[in-house]
């Protein structure tokens, strides 16, 4: 499946570019020898993954259709931005060849690469697609295995289960054809070679052979003895850098070090960084620079100790979320109450096109509990698409554009919110409206929820990481108050009756409300007199707000 993921990718990728040599390239001045794996902040990943972005067009496209797949599993494997990959993946579907089950192998992992279900993905099931090429013995033609192995890899990154039949039924039939040597061909009558070998390595791994077993054991001894002097891999030629990534992946997969392949002295992965251009790109060898995107996007994963599949999909739309969302506006609550999502349709605009789509959520989401809520609430939520960045965006909520904000259990997540999968582990959501880029959120809590007229209690104001928020104006029905340094209040309330207690300041999202009760205190004056003392508080409480005097304990 490398490359046209029919083949003999090597010699393929060689004959497709017609063994164009260009005018001119750039050779890293970096020196080799960094440690394995290396990290998506490492600069080498940095580049190549700023060349991948920098070569992608408006429509996500990088390459072409083949390439871009690959790339997509690339900056997968880099836990990189996708851009509006997954629309052009969508929408390059009708050039996939209804045959060729390696095209719809290919796909379904990037696909899946994209965070996006597999079993109806533009109107498609993939798992269901490629098993239809399932004879009851092995996938696509009899007499290749490049098929069974990437059908493998793909169907388990699907999320079927490595004891499916299918998987099984490949599995089988790639272990039936190793040759003596420990490797495979890409036919089943041929010759051994480092691309088929290495991807058939990860494919039995991943569907539940042993590292340790023989069989993988003897395809890593091939790779060993076909290791060449510079320290890199080839299938029917000279070391070049897409062999060497896959053999680098293969063993990475096997639970091997790739540094630890020394050859005169060279490894792997001194071999494959000496190949990086200047900006980023990898050359197909030390003379030949030929399909920088497609040799980038095989190098990345390779270098991050990642193999295929660098994702496995897994179905959320068996499970439900149940939990608390609040939704506090720019004036007042909008809505809070408790809700239970699973999959979500959204309505989004697109700001490129200006034009409605329809989104699917296939999980629980904090942007799910949004729409559950405004349907339980009655409120409306305009919400947009941005293709660059596959997010959708919270627009307005009630009337409030822009400036909205949200947490889960008081966490302020790192991905837009149809990103975030809602877990039994989630308690509440909580979306809020604050002009601030740096939005902080309040809590309250009290002290005692049921208090006798004119007792003290405490009221303590927090933000949400529990740092204690001075200068907050804590309400209590009509009464207002100010949180000291130490985000304390002390008040009593002159009035029996139910109260809803909650806390503002400007900069953070206002707090839950809280009710608490306050009652009729013991007597220890006669009527009469309770009764006058009662109406002497009331007129100077009275008289005090007139004023706009904010009432403290020593106030009552």
């Amino acid at each position: 499946m490398k490359g046209t993921i029919l083949g003999i990718v090597s010699i393929c990728l060689i004959l497709t570019t017609g063994l164009a040599i260009p005018a001119t390239y750039t050779t890293s001045t970096k020196s080799p020898s960094r440690d394995f794996p290396l990290d998506p902040l490492d600069k080498e990943i940095l580049k190549a993954i700023d060349f991948l972005k920098l070569k992608q067009k408006e429509n996500g496209e990088i390459g072409d259709p083949m390439t871009t797949a690959w790339a997509t599993m690339a900056l997968c494997s880099a836990n990189a931005e996708m851009g509006n990959i997954s629309i052009y993946l969508e929408r390059s579907i009708s050039k996939l060849d209804p045959e060729k089950v390696t095209d719809w192998e290919r796909h379904a992992l990037a696909v899946v690469a994209c965070d996006k279900d597999p079993t109806n993905f533009g109107g498609i099931n993939f798992v269901e697609k490629i098993k239809t090429f399932y004879d009851g013995e092995q996938i696509g033609s009899k007499g290749l295995l490049n098929d069974d192995i990437w059908g493998i890899i793909a169907l388990v990154s699907c999320g079927v289960d490595k004891n499916d039949p299918v998987v099984q039924g490949a599995r089988n039939y790639i272990i039936m054809h190793q040759n003596a040597d420990g490797g495979w061909g890409v036919g089943v009558a041929g010759n051994s070679d480092v691309d088929s070998t290495s991807s058939a390595i990860m494919a039995l791994i991943a569907c539940g052979v042993d590292r340790n077993s023989s069989i993988i054991q003897k395809a890593l001894d091939f790779l060993r003895k076909n290791q060449l002097s510079d320290g890199g891999f080839s299938s029917w030629g000279s070391s070049n850098s897409a062999s060497t990534s896959w053999a680098i992946m293969a063993i990475s997969c096997a639970g091997e070090n790739p540094e630890n392949w020394i050859k005169n002295g060279k490894n792997p992965v001194d071999y494959l960084l000496s190949l990086q251009n200047d900006d980023g790109s990898f050359r197909w060898n030390e003379t030949l620079n030929l399909n920088p995107e497609w040799m980038t996007s095989y190098a990345i994963p390779a270098l991050l100790g990642k193999y295929y599949p660098v994702k496995v999909y897994h179905s959320y739309q068996v499970e439900a979320w149940t939990g608390y969302i609040r939704i506090e506006g720019k004036e007042k609550t909008v809505w809070e109450g408790s809700v239970t999502v699973k999959d979500t349709t959204v309505i989004a605009i697109n700001v490129s096109s200006n034009e409605k789509e329809e989104h699917y959520i296939p999980y629980p989401s904090a942007l799910g509990a949004l729409v559950e809520a405004s349907e339980k609430g009655g409120f409306n939520c305009a919400i947009l698409y941005y293709p660059s960045w596959d997010a959708l965006y919270v627009k307005s909520i009630d009337g409030d554009s822009d400036w909205w904000h949200y947490w889960v259990d008081y966490e302020l997540p790192m991905v837009s919110c149809d990103k975030y999968k809602l877990t039994e582990d989630n308690r509440e959501v909580l979306w809020g409206y604050v002009e601030t880029w740096e939005a902080h959120a309040l809590k309250i809590s009290l002290d005692k929820k049921e208090v006798k007229r004119n007792e003290v209690f405490t009221v303590i104001v927090k933000d949400e990481n529990d740092n204690p928020v001075g200068n907050a104006t804590v309400h209590i029905n009509s009464y207002t108050f100010l949180s000291g340094p130490d985000g304390s209040v002390k008040a009593k309330i002159p009035r029996q009756g139910v109260y809803k207690v909650y806390a503002e300041k400007e900069g953070y999202v206002r707090s839950q409300k809280v009710e608490m009760k306050v009652t009729k205190r013991t007597r220890f004056l006669p009527e009469p007199i309770e009764r006058i003392l009662h109406l002497i508080e009331t007129i100077i409480s009275y008289f005090l707000q007139m004023l706009g005097y904010s009432i403290t304990a020593s106030d009552c």
